[in-house]
């Protein structure tokens, strides 16, 4: 990042009214975070014991609060992901992020900051084949530095259809935690891949789409982010091709059914807003 490049998204965010989100992601999602992503040659393969990597989380933490001070920050993304494969170093994870917590509160105290979850592994659905024992626990050992509760969610990994898909999913959720609700990264696939059973179509997208909406407003929601916009075009192999059919347009730019659900959403909140300024 830059100091111009800053000044330009600040500006923006500014002129379109928009909440910033920064989420600082060290773990490494292309080998299922199971180690830190973009390290140095002369640290591969080291965790948090590492001082270095320590003070570089810290410093890079400090500086998207001190140059954004953005609405929403999350320290870790999917961090149950890397509880899985790294066990004793997502321990030093955990203390990292109370440090950093504190850190960026000192300079933007406004600043909400969390972790992030996967929630179909939170609750033991992953890998479909083998799952992961559930890790509900985990959220209580960002507390009480914890200013939302954060997941992700890609059901379509563990569902057939939405139907399948419980009443329950998100709103389960309030049971674990008393803090806001967020949902900082979705997608559902509007097409299936060679070999994967179900029914899948943008009709699926759609109606799981317009149930999430409909929970996130029940649950006063702050945050809903859908991960992909469009769908992309080098998702075909291994991690990237679960992405390769969750966007709301397809490659081509032309608007899937989601598309219009997450429009009619969009302006109901646009439409909220002026009525409160009125």
């Amino acid at each position: 990042l830059t100091e111009q490049t800053t000044a330009q998204e600040l500006a923006l965010a500014d002129k379109y009214g928009l909440d910033l989100f920064i989420a600082i992601d060290p773990m490494d999602v292309s080998v299922g975070r199971s180690a830190l992503a973009d390290l140095p040659d002369e640290l591969r393969g080291a965790g948090f014991e590492d001082e270095a990597i320590r003070d570089a989380f810290m410093a890079y933490a400090r500086y998207i609060a001190q140059a954004y001070q953005p609405r929403y920050l999350a320290l870790g993304v999917e961090v149950n992901s890397y509880q899985h494969e790294q066990p004793e170093d997502f321990e030093r994870f955990v203390v990292l992020y109370h440090e950093a917590y504190e850190a960026v509160k000192e300079i933007s105290p406004e600043t909400l900051v969390f972790p992030t979850f996967q929630l179909e592994e939170l609750q033991g659905l992953l890998p479909t084949d083998n799952p992961y024992q559930q890790q509900w626990y985990l959220m209580n050992r960002f507390e009480p530095r914890l200013d939302l509760l954060a997941v992700s969610s890609y059901p379509s990994l563990a569902y057939d259809t939405p139907d399948d898909i419980p009443s329950s999913y998100f709103a389960q959720l309030a049971a674990y935690t008393s803090r806001p609700i967020a949902i900082t990264g979705m997608g559902y696939a509007s097409q299936l891949r060679d070999g994967d059973d179900g029914q899948g179509g943008e009709p699926d997208q759609a109606l799981f789409l317009q149930r999430t909406m409909d929970v996130a407003q029940q649950l006063s929601m702050p945050l809903v982010v859908w991960f992909i916009g469009q769908d992309l075009s080098f998702t075909g192999d291994a991690p990237l091709q679960v992405l390769e059919h969750i966007g709301l347009r397809r490659q081509d730019g032309s608007r899937k059914e989601a598309w219009r659900v997450w429009e009619a959403a969009s302006r109901r909140a646009l439409q909220a807003a002026l009525s409160e300024e009125e």
